[in-house]
């Protein structure tokens, strides 16, 4: 059962490869660096933002690693929790950005890579999608 449900990376075509790939490294950029920010600044590092805040970037240590290991086998799954994640953390990183570091996008080149990386998850989830097809959004 489990084998009808593991992503086979030879049964999908190059372009979910290379798109599930982009994410999967994005999600790995992203861990290293919630992984680092609790290295340096223990656990709940980003003090100085609202508790809700700091609970959540913290998560995102979990949630990011989640994603990737939901794209290898539940593909589905993966997309829609990668999604979920940066349309959350892009609205709370850019509110952060304005309200509590009294900045702008453009001096915060790691938002702008952020920016770039959400959208462009958003515009080739679709396409990932459906050439992954229906081989993995069921169990059993």
């Amino acid at each position: 059962m489990l084998n009808k449900i593991i992503l086979n990376w030879n049964n999908y075509p190059r372009v979910v490869k290379l798109l599930f790939s982009v994410y999967m490294l994005g999600f790995l950029v992203a861990t290293v660096n919630h992984v680092r920010d609790i290295w340096y600044g223990g656990f709940l590092p980003y003090s100085y933002a609202p508790l809700a805040f700091n609970v959540y970037w913290t998560s995102l240590t979990l949630l990011d690693p989640l994603a990737i290991i939901l794209l290898c086998y539940f593909p589905h799954q993966g997309m829609m929790l990668a999604v979920l994640i940066m349309a959350s953390d892009i609205p709370i990183n850019l509110y952060v950005t304005y309200a509590y570091w009294d900045s702008d996008i453009y001096s915060n080149w790691l938002l702008y890579g952020q920016i770039l990386f959400g959208i462009f998850l958003f515009a080739t989830v679709p396409i990932a999608w459906k050439r992954v097809g229906g081989r993995s959004s069921k169990i059993g």
